[in-house]
């Protein structure tokens, strides 16, 4: 697991790296401006490491992107109404992923959400998507993969 997050570090780096020698660059306040009216992607991870990388890769994508450490945190946060796309572990202690899909459908929150696991049960895979869920990685996950469901997510939520 700790493999997976050096890599998407990595690659967050390299990303940022080609992007800022092909882009022009703009001044501070107007990317200040731009991230203010970006869409909020939540990521819930019991993996203090995994948080990190996928909030880097996130945030490289020009996306907002807040990190918590359980389902709980996120469900208390002033930035569960914003959220256009939650990405979440399956297995946490506390409230699971899909016990946290099933919170937010029962408030009538259909936010879409990726679930990204070390452990990739077909079981728990066909319940999640059933439920409406985006997307199910398993870790290690293809980073392209991921950032295809979220550009899905941010998508979906523009038409709304």
């Amino acid at each position: 697991m700790i493999i997976v997050a050096a890599l998407l570090t990595y690659i967050c780096y390299m990303q940022r790296l080609i992007a800022a020698k092909d882009a022009p660059t703009l001044p501070c306040y107007l990317e200040d401006q731009q991230l203010q009216h970006a869409p909020i992607i939540s990521i819930i991870d019991d993996d203090e490491s995994m948080r990190c990388a996928l909030k880097s890769l996130v945030t490289s994508l020009g996306l907002k992107a807040y990190a918590f450490a359980s389902a709980e945190q996120f469900l208390q946060s002033p930035h569960l109404e914003h959220t256009t796309c939650l990405i979440t572990d399956l297995q946490m202690p506390g409230l699971d992923g899909i016990e946290l899909q099933q919170s937010l459908l029962a408030q009538g929150r259909h936010i879409p959400i990726i679930f990204v696991t070390a452990f990739p049960e077909e079981r728990m895979r066909a319940r999640a998507m059933e439920a409406g869920a985006l997307g199910f990685l398993g870790k290690p996950f293809d980073s392209s993969a991921l950032v295809g469901l979220i550009e899905k997510a941010v998508e979906s939520g523009r038409k709304t």
